[in-house]
């Protein structure tokens, strides 16, 4: 009794740990960067004063491409962390591929592709209909967004951050550790909602957390139908890849009021028929396989 005790009080911890500990890892590296600059400006410093100095170290610090690489250092810090835990907790110190996982590659790929697609639509209707409500959260997004340098012209450190890094880090951390542990101590629909809510906070943005936690939901949903990670990273970096590269290209409607509802409806039809593929093509789901997987 007292183990069991014991071992939910282990993982409600790790249900809240993860972003803990990624929080730690970006402000350390925000820390470190910002001691760098001071030191680098000491030593270059050319005469002035205090305030110049100051300036001096802002500017240097205060760039797209100094915090692109700061995110992209956090990135790989932080997945291969998460990766140790995510294997150790849950895995047994094994990792492996998706073989096995689907019944139906072909339904399970036609709705990664729509889910990514569907999604896409979905997070642009939602952040217009939020952003209608409370424009001060658009420009809070915007300013963000602006400030850390994804754009359709992002240096290819924040590229590579944004595309690849990002989706991988967020699943281990998301996907991966918060809903393993959520499930072990309740229901995993709630844990489904869990991992989605603590998603959505980590972003610490009203607008990007509320698509954030609706895209939290959908990827939470395909991890327990497929109970891997690697499937859950490739729909992130899909679903990333569009909405950064892609979204210049995305037809879009929702001139007026009835087009903007058919639109949406649009939306959530697509990505409700790509969730029908993927459950579909579930093993798990299907055949009631298991497998150690990533």
């Amino acid at each position: 009794m007292n183990q069991n005790m014991n071992d939910r009080r282990r993982y409600i911890t790790w249900i809240f740990l993860p972003t803990v500990i990624a929080i730690a890892i970006q402000s350390a590296l925000v820390l470190m960067a910002i001691e760098f600059y001071i030191v680098f400006g000491m030593a270059s410093f050319k005469g002035g004063d205090y305030t110049s100095f100051v300036i001096k170290i802002v500017d240097n610090y205060l760039t797209e491409e100094s915090t692109a690489w700061i995110q992209v250092v956090y990135a790989i810090i932080t997945s291969a962390l998460a990766v140790m835990i995510f294997k150790k907790l849950f895995r047994e110190n094994k990792l492996t591929g998706l073989k096995g996982k689907s019944v139906n590659p072909a339904l399970t790929v036609g709705g990664v592709v729509l889910f990514s697609v569907g999604m896409q639509y979905v997070t642009i209707y939602l952040m217009n209909s939020v952003a209608s409500a409370f424009p001060s959260w658009l420009e809070e997004y915007e300013q963000l967004m602006e400030s850390a340098g994804i754009s359709s012209t992002m240096s290819v450190a924040m590229t590579l951050y944004a595309i690849l890094l990002g989706p991988i880090c967020e699943e281990l951390l998301f996907r991966g550790i918060t809903f393993g542990a959520a499930k072990k101590v309740m229901h995993v629909y709630y844990a489904i909602i869990v991992q989605a809510i603590m998603f959505g906070a980590f972003h610490m943005n009203k607008l990007q957390g509320i698509y954030a936690f609706v895209l939290g939901l959908g990827l939470g949903y395909i991890m327990y139908l497929y109970d891997s990670l690697i499937l859950t990273i490739i729909i992130h970096i899909l679903y990333n890849l569009i909405g950064t590269i892609g979204s210049e290209y995305l037809p879009t409607g929702g001139d007026n009021l009835i087009s903007f509802f058919f639109c949406t409806l649009s939306a959530l039809v697509v990505s409700y028929i790509s969730i029908i593929l993927l459950k579909k093509g579930s093993a798990l789901v299907n055949k009631d396989a298991s497998s150690t997987d990533i």
